[in-house]
């Protein structure tokens, strides 16, 4: 066999090989490959994650249901401190006094300038009667006709009557701007003490008697009492679970307890760096027992929903 006959052999054969890969290589796209009989479909795959994950609980933490820094109004010296971390405390109850006494010596100065400037009012009062008198007298048709008196004094009795209204006027301002200063130097004293906003439990006393405070200046963290809450983060495919509303159990390991729960609340968004959906759900308290600590860590669960029963006639 000549070269010439072996070279096309060889490349015929070639050809052939390439032609029947090609038409396998097509029919393998255009032909679906045959399902693997046992196996859950992508839908049933990812149900059961979500079920399983709902078993498993998320992680949450018990919080109040509000808190507050309870500050100082006012700069000045603490004189006292009648709250102490624990303390269960009523809305208006004194927690914390500044030291008033200066305050006190410049509210004993302004009431006495305001009854300086009261008198000084009702002087002006009994001049402005006065010469309104002697305008009315030397206004008598009577005089004028007799020329008792002349032009020249009854301007000068009616000059006397207008400078004693602007005199009454003044000190009137004098004694309301006073006033202002009593209301104010009070409102000071009365912003002495610290009270608190509501009624709840003394978390966190920052300071101790003898501090010196300015307006601002945080005393004590205070916990809403009654109402508290859970929040919690749901992964991103298991938050179609969960509605405002879907009821909870919260298991507090540390303390062997289940609460129940319901959302109140679920953010509109996904966090973009945990791809979490936040949420916060309201918390049952037990009767006779104890609130749960805030900042206790929990786990979150779905209640089951109960089967629906059919009935056989």
């Amino acid at each position: 066999m000549s070269r010439r006959t072996t070279l096309a052999l060889g490349l015929g054969t070639l050809v052939f090989l390439g032609a029947l890969l090609l038409i396998r290589w097509h029919g393998g796209r255009g032909m679906a490959a045959p399902a693997r009989t046992g196996e859950p479909s992508s839908l049933e795959r990812v149900a059961h994650v979500q079920e399983a994950a709902r078993r498993e609980g998320w992680l949450g933490v018990i919080v109040a249901g509000g808190s507050v820094d309870v500050a100082a109004r006012l700069e000045g010296t603490l004189e006292r401190m009648d709250a102490q971390v624990g303390d269960s405390v009523r809305q208006g109850a004194v927690l914390a006094r500044l030291d008033t006494r200066a305050l006190q010596r410049e509210l004993a100065v302004a009431q006495a300038s305001l009854q300086a400037g009261e008198a000084e009012r009702h002087i002006a009062s009994i001049a402005l009667t006065e010469m309104q008198e002697r305008l009315q007298r030397r206004s008598d048709p009577k005089q004028l006709a007799l020329g008792a008196l002349s032009e020249e004094e009854l301007a000068t009795a009616r000059y006397q009557e207008q400078t004693a209204v602007g005199r009454l006027r003044a000190a009137e301002a004098v004694v309301a701007e006073r006033k202002a200063r009593v209301e104010q130097m009070a409102q000071k004293l009365s912003d002495a003490a610290v009270v608190a906003p509501f009624d709840g439990q003394v978390a966190i006393r920052y300071l101790d008697t003898g501090a010196m405070v300015s307006p601002g200046r945080a005393l004590f963290h205070l916990i809403r009492a009654g109402t508290q809450q859970v929040r919690f983060a749901i992964p991103e495919d298991q938050s179609a679970s969960v509605t405002v509303g879907t009821r909870l159990s919260v298991e507090v390991p540390s303390l062997g307890r289940v609460l129940e729960g319901r959302v109140e609340n679920l953010s509109p968004e996904v966090d973009a760096a945990s791809r979490m959906v936040l949420a916060i759900a309201s918390v049952s308290r037990e009767e006779g027992r104890a609130p749960v600590p805030s900042g206790v860590v929990v786990r979150v669960f779905v209640q089951a929903t109960a089967a629906p029963q059919v009935v056989t006639p």
